[in-house]
């Protein structure tokens, strides 16, 4: 078969969610992953309450659950203890397996190594020469979407992630956010806890900071830590939150290839899960409203506020950091944050 009604390109979670509802319907949907394998992105690997009721996860993908999370500055902290996990951290490779083995069955037809060279009117065609006519087409495929620039929409909002996975014979299940003005602006570092290493990165705008100072400012705070990276890899990427839209003609933008990561926090599952699942909606139902789509998108541009109020506030940022540590020593305040958060 060479003709499908939708072709999603790209097997993240955005995409692998948006099969996962066409499966119930009577669409012939392909699915084209250009690795080999599913879910091989830089990530702190850390689930929210919002992400687990979309997903359901077994047991035995859950790393850690975090019942405990501390926010730091250079001069204080706020420490969150609740009765049940704020997060859950998992390996992203492990999560992309158990996303697609839930296709396993089902009508999607799914395709790996197949990279989409060029879109056409009504066909894409992969690396390999082959072919493929659509209905619809879905961009799935990430920060470097060629979906995206198929319909002219540039990326010119967008984060810079830096982590090393750290290896631990005995790991705290602690998350740590690390707020420092001096060293990462209106952003932070971050401390994940997996089964037997713990993610430890960093984030920032490069069009506010190059990546160069940024990795110099890595380290320099790894070192005020005590955390030692010989032998690691320092890995990094992009993260998109430069969103503008999501439907344009038969053609659908989901996840990160829509811009829907957080400009403030880097979180990106979540809003890729919904996508995924609302855009399904949406193409078996023409007529079909999303609210829970509007309340991401909302959601975002809330943080991305926050954020541009944190950069405008220059030589005082660092004073409002120390702010904001001491009002997330209020109860009501924290549990207001969390709840939101996850």
């Amino acid at each position: 078969m060479d003709h499908y009604d939708v072709i999603i390109v790209g097997g993240g979670p955005a995409g692998l969610k948006c099969a996962e509802v066409l499966s119930h319907s009577d669409k012939l949907v392909l699915l084209l992953e250009k690795d080999a394998v599913f879910g091989d992105k830089l990530c702190a690997g850390g689930l929210t309450r919002k992400d687990m009721a979309m997903l359901d996860l077994p047991e035995h993908l859950i790393h850690v659950k975090v019942c405990e999370a501390v926010l730091c500055s250079p001069r204080n902290r706020s420490a969150t203890l609740t009765p049940t996990p704020l997060l859950f951290t998992v390996d992203r490779e492990e999560l992309g397996k158990w996303q697609r083995d839930r296709l396993k069955g089902s009508s999607i037809k799914v395709l790996t190594n197949a990279q989409v060279v060029r879109i056409d009117p009504e066909r894409v065609t992969l690396k390999d020469g082959t072919s493929f006519g659509y209905r619809c087409i879905v961009g799935a495929d990430g920060y470097a979407s060629l979906v995206r620039r198929y319909v002219d929409l540039p990326f010119s909002r967008k984060l810079i992630g830096l982590q090393y996975n750290l290896p631990l014979d005995k790991v705290k299940p602690v998350m740590e956010i690390h707020l420092d003005a001096r060293l990462f602006k209106s952003w932070y570092a971050w401390i994940f806890p997996h089964r037997d290493s713990i993610a430890v990165g960093c984030c920032c705008d490069p069009r506010l900071m190059k990546a160069s100072k940024l990795r110099e400012n890595f380290h320099k705070w790894l070192l005020r830590q005590g955390l030692d990276t010989d032998g690691c890899t320092l890995r990094s990427c992009p993260i998109s939150y430069d969103y503008r839209g999501l439907k344009f003609g038969n053609i659908y933008l989901i996840g990160e290839a829509a811009g829907l990561g957080s400009g403030l926090s880097g979180e990106g599952i979540y809003q890729a899960l919904v996508s995924g699942a609302e855009t399904a909606r949406m193409i078996m139902d023409p007529d079909y409203v999303s609210v829970p789509l509007k309340q991401v998108i909302r959601f975002n541009a809330l943080q991305n506020r926050f954020m541009h109020m944190m950069y405008g506030a220059g030589i005082f940022r660092g004073l409002l950091i120390e702010l904001i540590i001491r009002l997330m020593k209020n109860d009501r305040i924290r549990k207001r944050v969390s709840e939101a958060f996850s």
